[in-house]
């Protein structure tokens, strides 16, 4: 994977400790998801404002997401049909 401006290369990233518990590591995932999850309610309050409702940006926001995911899903479904001229069982 190439790094972008936003990015650096893999190889910057912090390591994970090589003796980490299968548990620490869990614990090292759910923060970075905790983090993310931040970052995303933060600039859904950005777009919003501070009066706006928050839940309903976040559902409008799921929505968004869930309605591109299943036409990705869809598209990849049909090239799987066309490249297996039709016969996909």
């Amino acid at each position: 994977m190439d790094s972008s401006p936003l990015l650096p290369p893999p190889d910057l990233a912090p390591p994970v400790p090589k003796d980490a518990t299968p548990e620490q590591c869990i614990a090292l995932w759910l923060d970075l998801l905790d983090a993310c999850d931040q970052f995303l309610l933060a600039g859904l309050r950005r777009e919003i404002g501070p009066d706006g409702d928050l839940k309903a940006a976040y559902r409008r926001w799921y929505a968004q997401q869930m309605e591109e995911h299943d036409r990705m899903i869809f598209h990849m479904a049909e090239e799987f049909t066309r490249r297996l001229g039709g016969h996909a069982s």
